[in-house]
């Protein structure tokens, strides 16, 4: 499938809602729709850049450039010991969290914080482009991430370029997860205080060389002049340097990519789930005859995966006996009578104490075929006992949806094209002295 955050986003929410609106009674089909609505949540939420530094090391400064104007409410920034999380909104607000509860604060009291709560963190609302792309995460000192505090996928840390490194700022990200390490970035800030360019330079080696491997890069920045939020700049303000168009790069280019992992994890987790799904609906209890049908079915492609060895043509001669077995279930299935089956000869050797790693993987990969169509043909059986046959079309409608969320849609075309193509496979098989027929009576 291979879908962009955006694009399975869309796709998982809307099987969630048509999942959700047939109000089906199977317990796999709620853990499918809580499970979307999870994976929903992670693919909307934008990657988070944690800004970390001791005291005065111009993390507020930072999170200006980053947000292109200086809009941070100063006293709630400064005079907090907790993070700040700045986020995409559409209309700019202020909400306390406190262990009671969300507070929003408004206009007038912007710049207050609610007394006598227990203050855990700060939300701002701004409407910013760049926020769709990143959260930021302003931090005390001494944060560390997880441990009951907001986390993050990128890590910045701030030092004083005059100062730079210092043992404690060491001691400090030393001690941090390694996942910061592999997308942490060291920003040394108000390179303006160096008085020259190779001054610069000498510190950007002495921090490259002590900091080896411990960040991904270093980038200096004069954290200064970022223009304020939603007016011109005057003749007399400091004009920036390219460092905040350098960290917006870096940052941009680190948030693709996650947003590009998680996606791609987040695919495989929806695969699994929608698949899982419809392995597991309609799970009730099938007619003698339907049953009878189901279970020689299962019985059946056992016995041929059984016989699978590492040759990749075993399991391509597999697989296409394996339609032709299910095509004539199917039908079963769809007529509601069982029919005389030709003898299918089985493809394999006979060496069932073929333990290597590489025939297992093929019978892995052939078993998973197996119970697709085994779920495939029991939501066929299964309305030939239900109850109520006026909810089928419900099913149904379920069975469209989950398919195409596990990529199975295709797979099942390829598989129905396969099975239209068996007709002289089948006739060859008839004339074999061994198959599944054969082996019936053994």
């Amino acid at each position: 499938m291979s879908m962009t955050a955006n694009e399975l986003l869309r796709l998982a929410k809307d099987a969630r809602l048509h999942l959700e609106n047939l109000e089906l009674p199977e317990a796999a089909v709620r853990v499918c729709v809580a499970g979307l609505a999870r994976m929903e949540r992670v693919l909307a939420q934008p990657p988070r850049v944690a800004i970390m530094g001791e005291v005065n090391s111009g993390k507020t400064s930072v999170a200006d450039l980053l947000l292109g104007a200086g809009i941070l409410p100063s006293s709630v920034v400064v005079n907090t010991h907790v993070p700040v999380l700045i986020r995409y909104a559409e209309d700019f607000s202020l909400d306390a969290i406190t262990q009671q509860g969300r507070h929003r604060l408004s206009e007038e009291t912007l710049d207050e914080l609610p007394s006598g709560l227990q203050l855990k963190r700060v939300e701002i609302g701004i409407p910013s482009e760049r926020l769709s792309t990143f959260e930021i995460l302003d931090t005390p000192s001494g944060y560390v991430p997880g441990s009951g505090q907001p986390d993050a996928q990128i890590f910045i840390w701030c030092t004083v370029a005059t100062r730079a490194w210092t043992e404690s700022e060491r001691m400090h990200w030393s001690q941090l997860p390694r996942r910061c390490w592999q997308n942490g970035l060291l920003i040394a800030t108000h390179k303006d205080a160096l008085a020259h360019t190779g001054d610069i330079d000498k510190v950007e080696r002495r921090l490259r060389i002590a900091t080896a491997t411990m960040f991904r890069d270093v980038v200096f920045v004069a954290a200064t002049g970022a223009p304020r939020f939603g007016m011109i700049p005057y003749p007399d303000d400091p004009i920036p340097d390219d460092s905040a168009s350098l960290l917006l790069g870096r940052i941009g280019a680190w948030a693709a990519e996650i947003s590009v992992r998680r996606a791609r994890k987040a695919e495989k987790i929806i695969r699994h789930i929608a698949r899982l799904t419809f392995h597991r609906l309609m799970p009730g209890p099938l007619t003698p005859d339907a049953a009878s049908i189901l279970q020689e079915w299962e019985r059946d492609s056992a016995k041929l995966i059984g016989q699978i060895d590492a040759s990749p043509a075993s399991a391509a001669r597999a697989i296409q006996v394996l339609l032709v077995r299910f095509a004539q279930s199917l039908s079963e299935a769809r007529t509601g009578r069982v029919a005389p089956r030709a003898p299918i000869a089985f493809p394999g050797n006979g060496r069932h104490a073929d333990r290597s790693s590489r025939t297992a993987a093929t019978r892995r990969y052939v078993r998973l075929i197996g119970a697709d169509l085994t779920a495939l043909l029991r939501i066929e059986l299964a309305q030939w006992g239900m109850r109520d046959p006026t909810r089928y079309p419900d099913y149904a409608h379920a069975r469209s949806v989950l398919l195409p969320l596990a990529n199975l849609d295709a797979t099942f075309e390829q598989l129905g094209q396969r099975i239209a193509a068996t007709s002289a496979l089948a006739a060859e098989s008839a004339e074999a002295n061994t198959g599944f027929g054969a082996m019936r009576h053994r």
